[in-house]
């Protein structure tokens, strides 16, 4: 395995090419031997070998937690003023995943997004399937299990070893191993876990990271199926003051993540909508208009999303995942944080990029939004 403080180093050939080879390789040998990732085992002939360990940090089980009752977490990461930083904190491996009574309704919409929009919300090239293999067989046959053993249960017929989870919530079962094809495994855990997933894998020229795979059915105001095989950098380019001010500083930082890390970190905006995808309306654009827009406070939403970013062991891919939370403005005023959140969006135009004023639309609906919070 790679230092996981180096960069990683990849041959000069096309990555497609050389990591669906890896993929097939791997196949190849999954079918052959059937795999008990429960016990980090193989079974082949009778025999149990010890397979390669995975290399994910231990999970912190919550043995009583109970999904319907769970208040969903309240972020609240504005700030008097706007710096464009990556404001990044160090998370857990246990947080990756953040499940509360929202659940059962949240995967209901999300599956439905995907069955009416599975060009905009999902896709994949063959090359990221060792990347989403991975993360399938970790996710499925240890994480959830293990995290939220009241929800996810693994299923052993007659004591032998397991075959599959059970959600508890959905009443069903989910294979412990991957689809044949990418795309049909991020469908699948598209509609098991809330968190959108990106897969970055480093780029064909060997400078950067390249977007080759992703379940995103709650986009912030962009087109996912827009951003595919475009490097980070590109990605952002509508980001005000992202090439000044983050793009070599970011770049540098996905080079060296390291395994065992779990990078946190979280950005907020104003909607005048309460729903969840939104594949445009939620950005400005250098030379769109600025409409005054009158905010219906039964609608209009404060959006954070709850990012997590981390280096899968084995493919070394960089997993970029986050779930959305929408509060209400009443809900923000009730807390007492009215003024606080009407400061932050003025302090939008005030930081090191006051672009962003512009490009969240705070010039459409700021005026509005703070006549109610401060009322």
């Amino acid at each position: 395995m790679h230092s996981s403080n180096l960069p990683i180093q990849w041959p000069g050939w096309s990555t497609c090419f050389y990591v669906s080879f890896i993929s097939s390789f791997l196949l190849l040998l999954v079918t052959r031997q059937k795999r008990s990732p429960s016990t980090g085992r193989v079974a082949s002939d009778g025999q149990d070998v010890v397979e390669p360990k995975n290399c994910y940090p231990p999970v912190e089980p919550l043995p009583d937690f109970d999904w319907k009752t769970k208040e969903p977490i309240k972020l609240r990461p504005f700030k008097p003023k706007y710096h464009l930083t990556m404001s990044i904190q160090e998370g857990t491996v246990s947080e990756l995943i953040e499940i509360d009574k929202n659940y059962l309704d949240r995967i209901k919409l999300r599956r439905r997004i995907i069955a009416e929009h599975p060009e905009a919300v999902l896709a994949a090239e063959r090359c990221v399937k060792p990347a989403v293999d991975e993360f399938y067989i970790w996710l499925v046959g240890t994480y959830l299990p293990t995290r939220y053993p009241r929800m996810f249960q693994l299923r052993r017929p007659a004591g032998e070893k397991p075959e599959s989870l059970h959600n508890l919530a959905t009443d069903e079962t989910f294979p412990l191993f991957p689809e044949e094809d990418p795309l049909n495994t991020l469908r699948v855990m598209g509609g098991l876990i809330e968190d959108d997933l990106l897969f970055l894998i480093p780029s064909d020229d060997g400078d950067g990271f390249t977007l080759r795979g992703f379940v995103t059915c709650f986009p912030n105001g962009f087109n996912t199926s827009k951003k595919m095989g475009l490097k980070l950098r590109d990605i952002h380019k509508p980001v005000p003051q992202y090439k000044e001010k983050l793009e070599k500083s970011m770049d540098r930082f996905f080079q060296k993540l390291a395994v065992g890390r779990f990078i946190k970190r979280a950005n907020w905006t104003i909607t005048t909508t309460d729903q969840l995808l939104t594949a445009s309306g939620n950005h400005l654009y250098e030379g769109e208009e600025i409409p005054q827009e009158e905010v219906n406070i039964d609608t209009a939403r404060l959006r954070v999303e709850r990012q997590f970013l981390h280096r899968l062991p084995q493919s070394h891919a960089i997993l970029f995942s986050f779930k959305t939370l929408l509060y209400t403005l009443p809900e923000i005023k009730e807390e007492g944080l009215g003024e606080v959140l009407s400061e932050a969006i003025d302090g939008l135009k005030q930081g090191n990029a006051p672009g962003f004023h512009f490009y969240k639309r705070a010039a459409v609906w700021g005026e509005s939004a703070k006549s109610y919070l401060r009322s």
